[in-house]
């Protein structure tokens, strides 16, 4: 009985950590407006990260080849 009573305890203080975040993002004034300026190389690097989930999400057979053999390796 403790341990559920101590899960639910828990588990509330996670909602109000995570309910305050979605709170802030979405109904709190900002409070810096200027614009979000990045240097070339971060733009090139996060848009190849963009690419590869989406090939992976799109093909996800090669990487789960190699997933299998490392795995079968292994053992």
């Amino acid at each position: 009985m403790w341990l559920a009573v101590a899960a639910v305890l828990f588990s509330l203080i996670g909602v109000f950590y995570y309910l305050r975040i979605v709170k802030l993002m979405y109904f709190d004034t900002p409070h810096d407006t200027s614009a979000i300026t990045t240097r070339a190389d971060t733009r090139v690097i996060m848009s190849a990260n963009g690419l590869a989930v989406l090939a992976l999400g799109i093909l996800p057979q090669p990487l789960m080849a190699v997933c299998v053999h490392a795995i079968g390796a292994s053992f």
